[in-house]
């Protein structure tokens, strides 16, 4: 994938600061050179819908300390330390703009996104981009259902029958093909005849007042029925057989687009309902939400109504997580696009180190991903959240507070252009997704010093280049710190205080690792308990830190318990929570491990013997895990 514009952008400038010496740089010149780098990396956000690959984008933010260089010998002075984990959260399932062709349609003409002539006492002037999300909606435009889908489907029952109240009516169902939809979709054919018997009953389908059509869609568009039908039977075996579409885009608003279009006429005399059934956001809003900005302008313009039954994105994250089973019987959880909730992430992406607990990776963010959420919410209707993942959920009445923005991604960008805070949060938050780092081991091998010492090295490696990001992160953190008073809607207000808190906590736990690595294999201590073979680093209030890491811890509780305060009930109070009770210290206790121990008499033949069969067993573990098993097109 190539990188985008703003990113060989910013790359190019700070490259220019590198060569110049940015760390000989005065403030100011250090601060103009993040914020020049800031307005570049707005210019190219990239609505959550694309992504990247495989491939790393050059860092939107090589901050001030990039030019800097660690060494793994004076890592006794600085370092850090965690569990083998890693600070992005789970595998990567970033998408890249496709390049298989959008679908053909027929060109939008200006008298189609006029509508109809209307008398000129009833004249009504086109939305323009600035006031896109203007619109006044009931509700936050997201509705939590309990039953899952068949409890999304019988709420949407209420809302076909309100709207068969006013005008005759039409529904177009619009599927997600993709496999992973297969029970979904099944579960709403199996429920639809029933909620048509059931409008029947309320007397609200006399004179065949409700008509239904229904298409599918992957990377192109199928309509079902050419024309709206009256009975639903005939349609529900094509639901349940949907084929395989041998791909992994869907064009969710290139349907959407295709529904007004197919069915335009029908809005003269009906009413229009567009119901979309999937689990995942789309790939077609467009680099900068450009094809959502036209859909929505369509729909407002037509009176088509969105609906949505999918599900929440997980909390500040891209991707969810579908379990599959192969035709082997190996099962695995793989990457969907599910998120974020926002335009872009505004959490970090931060492994929690030393803490025990749930695995908050996964929590729900109460909301559905950002664009078709926001396509509900300005057209009227609702996203109905029928599945959370397997996280924690929070009450979706105290979440309606922290409700994300739905405003276009131009007004999101010159809002972050107005604050730093915003603006810095969110360049945070896209390097900690970007960069992928192992967190150091806390268990270390200890039936020889040697091996100890080794161990303890080895672990100093990626702990100095935590420290490294983590400095990073919190340089580019504090450029905004500033603005945060100024800030008014608590769910920033939350995330930057959050990220603030673990970014400064995470700092002085690296501290505290380092030394007492380097303590350790100074002095090695002996071990006491029987049968002991290993010394483990947990986490401790036995804190020994130096007045400057004393005051870094302080500053850290401080956001940290101003979010758990002035947010509880959030996700953001729950993290902080979780790392407010981990405490910043540490401390070693005894453990005992299970270790093929080497004779320490044992001759160079046995010793290449002994290797070589540590090396067949890796190979074999290796090769069962990489059996060649084709990932699903979810």
């Amino acid at each position: 994938m190539k990188p985008t514009a703003a990113s060989t952008e910013s790359t190019g400038f700070l490259d220019t600061l590198k060569q110049y010496g940015a760390a000989d740089l005065p403030a100011w010149g250090l601060s103009l050179g993040l914020h020049l780098a800031l307005f570049a990396v707005l210019g190219g956000i990239h609505l959550a819908t694309e992504t990247l690959d495989d491939t790393q984008l050059l860092s939107t933010l090589e901050d001030v300390a990039s030019d800097q260089s660690f060494d793994v010998a004076i890592s006794d002075q600085v370092g850090s330390g965690a569990e083998v984990t890693s600070l992005t959260a789970g595998a990567p399932a970033a998408q890249q703009v496709s390049s298989t062709p959008e679908p053909q349609v027929e060109t939008i003409t200006n008298d189609e996104m006029q509508g109809p002539e209307l008398a000129n006492d009833d004249v009504e002037v086109p939305p323009t981009e600035d006031t896109l999300s203007t619109v006044n909606t009931s509700g936050n435009g997201t509705e939590n259902v309990s039953g899952g889908t068949e409890g999304a489907i019988d709420r949407l029952t209420l809302e076909i029958a309100q709207s068969l109240r006013t005008k005759k009516t039409l529904v177009v169902w619009a599927f997600d093909a993709s496999l992973s939809l297969i029970d979904r979709r099944k579960q709403i054919a199996e429920r639809i005849e029933t909620v048509y018997k059931q409008l029947d009953s309320l007397e609200v389908t006399k004179d065949k007042a409700l008509k239904t059509a229904m298409l599918t869609y992957a990377d192109k568009v199928n309509v079902l029925t050419d024309k709206p039908v009256d009975d639903v039977r005939p349609l529900l075996a094509k639901i349940r057989d949907i084929p395989d579409p041998k791909t992994k885009l869907e064009n969710v608003f290139t349907a959407v687009e295709t529904a007004m279009r197919q069915f335009d006429k029908h809005r003269e005399d009906r009413n229009v309902m567009v119901i979309i059934v999937t689990d995942e956001r789309g790939d077609d809003a467009g680099p900068n939400g450009e094809k959502l900005d036209l859909v929505i302008m369509q729909a407002r313009r037509k009176a088509f109504k969105v609906y949505c039954v999918g599900n929440a994105s997980l909390f500040g994250r891209e991707e969810s997580f579908v379990r599959w089973k192969y035709p082997d019987g190996y099962e695995e959880e793989v990457a969907t696009d599910g998120g974020p909730e926002t335009v872009a992430p505004e959490a970090l992406a931060l492994g929690f180190w030393g803490a025990r607990g749930p695995d908050l990776s996964r929590m729900s963010s109460g909301y559905g991903p950002y664009a078709l959420t926001r396509l509900c919410k300005e057209t009227g209707g609702l996203y109905f959240i029928v599945e959370e993942g397997v996280g924690l959920k929070h009450d979706p009445a105290v979440m309606r507070g922290y409700q994300p923005e739905y405003m276009t991604i131009k007004n999101y960008m010159l809002q972050m252009q107005k604050n730093k805070a915003k603006a810095s949060l969110v360049m945070a938050a896209q390097k900690s997704k970007l960069e992928r780092i192992d967190l150091p081991q806390l268990v270390f091998p200890a039936y020889t010093d040697t091996v100890l010492r080794e161990r303890l090295t080895e672990a100093q490696k990626p702990a100095a280049l935590l420290d490294f990001k983590m400095n990073e992160l919190y340089q580019i953190l504090s450029q905004g710190e500033k603005d945060r008073e100024k800030i008014a809607e608590p769910r920033w207000r939350a995330a930057y205080d959050l990220a603030m808190g673990r970014v400064l906590a995470m700092r002085a736990r690296i501290y505290g690792f380092n030394r007492m690595a380097a303590e350790m294999k100074g002095t090695p201590k002996p071990l006491t308990k029987k049968g002991s073979n290993e010394w483990r680093l947990v986490s401790s209030k036995n804190s020994q830190a130096t007045p400057d890491v004393k005051k870094m811890e302080k500053s850290a509780l401080m956001y940290l318990n101003r979010v758990i305060d002035e947010h509880p009930g959030t996700p953001w109070a729950v993290q902080a929570q979780r790392e407010k009770e981990t405490p910043l210290g540490w401390e070693w206790q005894e453990g005992t491990g299970d270790y093929d121990i080497p004779n320490p008499n044992e001759s160079p033949e046995q010793k290449k013997i002994r290797l070589a069969k540590d090396e067949e067993k890796k190979k074999q573990m290796m090769k069962n895990m990489q059996a060649p098993r084709p990932k699903p097109l979810l």
